[in-house]
């Protein structure tokens, strides 16, 4: 009997599964990396899609701010941005009037730690980093409305500046289909209520792997009012090696960067089943991100089936969305619709998320194996709870009532994309 090594945070758990139960063990697919890190990005500044190259768009004496995402992202930032420092200084545009900003929407702010894990000291000594606070009004400035009439809040730096660059990595997403693109100025650098509306547009039609959604559409009207000036995206492979880099227009370049992404993230299966165990592993630090496991299992679980979700949450709930507890287990998706639409939700955001979570619990059962969330808590949702170290003997006890139960396995699950072999064809 095959005995499987699941990943939880920063160790295996071991689940043994028979062979005829084994439906399917997908992770991102193994693509290997780009041979050279740095000349592959400086290829794709060099020869950007829908845009003139970066050095013909940049002026002396402009101020640069670069658009940049957080430590719940793998983006490893610490190597591609000293490669658009250097890019710039060549253009004519000194460290000093270069800042970064980080991307984190409407996540807690980073610690100094986490800064120097995430960017490391060379970009640090180099150019100023800004923290995004999206509550604050004060570090916040209006700026019309999108064309479906959402209120732009933005943070005022970015608006401020003379050229806007973002810096991002491409993976499937929830709601929002696929990450990167506009996705870093929004959310990434959105005011509370301007972020809220865009995810109410994901609740009401969520799309993870596709690109052609209201949700997107809502993003890109956004960099377009705001003036996102260029993009520098990267895909990597499933062990966060860099694979190939896209530069250029926001739409146009991310496009392209999207159907790269999805030759690594797209997995596909051969049919839905009984019961995913979803490891989210390395996307794990709070529930509110490690809940795209849950919706990327969505996609490969058959209705009245069950998600096992592993995802250490070490964070619990969520340091900046604790209500989405009290959302997902007190109250049902018209009375959140109703709060929502009277404006009388505190955070409007986590709302938009609790109604994603209780229409997917309607349909399946949902179990969550991690030691941030206890048992208490995952009963008081509606989920069912297993100690992370007992997740083998739960699937053991699930085959012994079901000796015929179909069981599939999703790795990295925040950032794939199950895709039915029917689908395929």
């Amino acid at each position: 009997m095959p005995c499987l090594e699941i990943p939880y945070v920063n160790r295996f758990l071991n689940v043994e599964i028979p062979e005829k139960n084994l439906v399917f063990d997908q992770a991102p697919r193994d693509v290997p990396p780009a041979a050279d890190f740095e000349g592959t990005l400086r290829a794709a500044l060099a020869h950007p899609i829908g845009a003139p190259p970066l050095r013909e768009l940049v002026k002396p004496g402009q101020k640069i701010m670069i658009i940049s995402d957080d430590n719940t992202r793998v983006t490893p930032t610490k190597r591609i941005v000293p490669v658009l420092l250097d890019f710039l200084n060549q253009a004519g545009i000194p460290d000093r009037d270069i800042q970064i900003i980080i991307s984190s929407g409407t996540h807690r702010a980073m610690t100094d730690a986490e800064l120097d894990e995430k960017y490391g000291a060379p970009v640090m000594s180099r150019v100023t980093i800004l923290p995004h606070r999206y509550k604050d009004p004060n570090s916040l400035v209006e700026y019309g409305v999108t064309k479906r009439g959402t209120r732009v809040f933005v943070n005022r730096h970015v608006v401020e500046a003379d050229f806007r660059i973002s810096v991002g990595n491409i993976v499937p997403h929830h709601p929002t289909g696929w990450s990167a693109g506009a996705k870093s100025v929004l959310p990434g650098v959105g005011g509370e209520e301007t972020v809220a509306q865009m995810h109410f547009l994901g609740s009401k039609d969520p799309g993870l792997g596709v690109v052609d959604t209201e949700m997107r559409h809502e993003m890109e009207d956004f960099a377009e009012r705001i003036g996102l000036n260029f993009i520098l995206n990267v895909i990597l492979n499933r062990d966060g090696e860099l694979v190939d880099a896209v530069a250029g227009h926001f739409i146009h370049a991310h496009r392209v960067g999207v159907e790269k992404s999805s030759q690594v993230y797209g997995v596909p299966i051969p049919e839905l089943v009984d019961v995913t165990i979803s490891s989210t592993s390395p996307v794990d630090f709070d529930f509110f991100q490690g809940d795209k496991g849950i919706t990327s299992a969505e996609l490969s679980t058959k209705v009245g089936g069950e998600i096992v979700l592993v995802s250490g949450c070490l964070e619990g709930v969520s340091p900046a969305h604790s209500e989405l507890a009290q959302y997902v287990g007190k109250m049902t998706n018209d009375q959140i619709w109703d709060m929502l639409r009277k404006r009388q939700a505190p955070d409007p955001l986590t709302g938009a998320e609790a109604i994603v979570l209780n229409d997917i619990k309607a349909k399946m059962q949902l179990t969550i194996a991690s030691e941030g969330l206890s048992s208490e808590l995952c009963a008081a949702m509606g989920f069912r709870h297993v100690a992370p170290n007992d997740l083998g003997n739960y699937i053991r006890a699930r085959l012994s009532q079901n000796p015929n139960l179909k069981i599939g396995v999703l790795r990295h699950s925040a950032e794939v994309v199950p895709i039915l072999a029917r689908q395929q064809a």
